[in-house]
Order: C-alpha cells, then structure tokens, then sequence
C-alpha cells in the first residue's frame, strides 16, 4: 500500500464556481512537506474509507504546503460532497505521499490542453515551463468563464495561455493544435473523458495512429469500453516472480497482482485498473499484452516494464522482478 500521512488543512478558497481549492500543510513536524513534481498527484482518503485522487497545483519549490482543487460533482461518488459539505479549516485528512504517472518529459514544445478541473496538473506544469523558459502553450477551456478556475493566476503567462469558455469562444480546433505542434513536441491533455478522446482522435486523424505524441492522466475507467487484448494461445502459461522464488502455472486470464498478493509478495497497488501506475514490474523475460493506460506506447514496445493488474502474457513463460 502507498505510504500514508496526516496533513491539516490550513486554507479553503472558492477558486470557480463549484471548484474550492485546499492548503495542506504537516502536522506538528519542522521537516518540509515531501517534494513533488509537476504532474504529480495525491490520494485523499474520505470517511467511508475510499480514496479520491487530486492533482497537486501549488508551487513544487514552496516545500511548506500543497495545494489541490476540487470541483463539486454531483454525479460523483462522494467524496467532492464530503470536502465541500463538510471539511473545514483546522480539520485533519489522511493522504498518501505524491506520485507521478503524468511526468512532463523532455520536448521541442509542450502543447498543453486543459478542460474544467482538469486545469490543475496543467498549471503546474505551464508554471513549471514558464520558469525554466521553455517553449510551450496552454490551451485552457471550460463550460463559462465562471466555471473557469485560477484565470487570474494565469493570466500572469501572458500569451501562452489561451483561455476559450465554450458559451462565448467555442471549443479548441484540436486538429489544428496538433497539426501546427513543432516537431519532437508532445500534447499533455487532462479534463472530462470526452476531450481526452477528442485530442487522441485528432492526433490519430494528422499524424495516423502510431504517432505517439499525446500524453494523458486518468483517475477512473468511467465511461471507457473494456479493454480486450491479446489472448495467449495455450491453456497456460509459467510465471516466475524471480526475488521472491515462487513459480506458478497459471491460466492466461488469471490476475497477477492477485497471485502475488495471495503468495504474500508486497506490491504497491491501488485502482486495479491500470491507470494509477503503482503496481509496474520489471519484466525480466518473455511479452505481454499491455492494457494499462498509462505507459506510452514506446514503453509498451520496449517490453521492459508491465502493470500487473490488468496486463497479461503473450508467452509461454513470463520471468518477473518480485
């Protein structure tokens, strides 16, 4: 399990309509609050002892607090109500520390594309490339200009942020951000399931399919068909966890991560879906059939590295680092 820690809030503030940012900050301690990086994101735990992911959105250099913003949504499972409803200033959360599957990597341009709440990791990050000089644009849309969270403290970047509410402006032309992105750049999107869709579908319609320039961030496979991957052709197959000794003869479709939790080998988990990241594995031998949603697809080519959770093997015998 991820490490935990207690954190007080120390500031509530209505950023949007429906969207109330927090200050976290220790409890009774003199050390910094642990580093993290833009992208970066932290698990919260609510009362009824689930947890909710919110990306991190102060300043990464300011090591006496972080910062999350929450919209309320009234479809949710909860726990927006929760820290709307009922959290106050002074109260206690329990978290875990933060941890990236949404890292900026090295790029000739960062085209940044943000839609409603989604508009957290993307400051971060427009921030972070504005003090290093780093050429980038972030494209910032929303329902209204009222539902548009932190305009001022964006507004700071001048020219490279764009900010478009759907009721005046209309929606981005997704394929023109994409055809005019200079070469070696790379498109960093984070909103509602719809535009993440809608930017994949526009860089598959200019570049074709295996241009693998977007980069994205889920919390939750809401609304996203199952993935059905590869079968391996054979009633079964040999896992070998190679540190901690065990090999098992186990059906394609069997879990891993569920095997190797039963044999009690600890292994970071969280969503089970593929999409938080914290269960990938060295893979020391053989192929498999990645499901996850959050390596690139280089890294699914490189055969380095797999989430257990969801992936499954394409070979007779699989050889893993646990």
């Amino acid at each position: 399990m991820a490490e935990q820690r207690e954190v007080r809030v120390s500031r509530m503030q209505w950023e949007a309509e429906g969207v109330l940012s927090l200050r976290l900050t220790r409890i009774e301690s003199e050390d910094p609050m642990p580093e993290w990086a833009p992208g970066d994101h932290i698990d919260v735990y609510v009362p009824d002892g689930t947890t909710r992911q919110y990306s991190l959105c102060g300043d990464p250099t300011d090591r006496d607090h972080w910062e999350i913003a929450v919209l309320r949504e009234h479809e949710g499972r909860g726990g927006s109500a929760y820290i709307h409803d009922e959290l106050r200033v002074g109260d206690r959360l329990l978290v875990t520390r933060p941890r990236n599957t949404f890292a900026l990597e090295d790029a000739s341009h960062h085209a940044l594309v943000a839609g409603g709440i989604g508009i957290t990791p993307m400051m971060a990050m427009a921030e972070h490339l504005a003090r290093e000089d780093r050429p980038f644009h972030l494209t910032y849309g929303g329902r209204t200009s009222g539902a548009m969270a932190f305009r001022d403290r964006l507004a700071v970047l001048g020219d490279r942020v764009s900010f478009l509410a759907e009721d005046a402006q209309g929606r981005p032309d997704l394929e023109a951000l994409v055809r005019d992105l200079p070469e070696g750049g790379l498109v960093y999107v984070c909103g509602p399931l719809g535009l993440l869709q809608a930017v994949q579908a526009a860089a598959e319609a200019v570049h074709g399919p295996d241009h693998d320039v977007v980069r994205f961030e889920l919390f939750s496979r809401d609304g996203l068909e199952p993935v059905v991957g590869q079968a391996l052709d054979a009633d079964d197959y040999e896992l070998v966890l190679a540190r901690s000794g065990h090999t098992l003869r186990l059906a394609p479709e069997d879990n891993i991560l569920d095997k190797a939790l039963a044999l009690g080998v600890d292994v970071d988990n969280d969503c089970r879906e593929g999409i938080c990241g914290s269960c990938v594995t060295a893979i020391i031998s053989g192929e498999v059939d990645h499901r996850d949603l959050v390596m690139t697809k280089k890294e699914h080519a490189a055969m380095k590295e797999m989430m257990i959770c969801v992936s499954r093997p394409t070979c007779a015998r699989l050889e893993l680092d646990l």
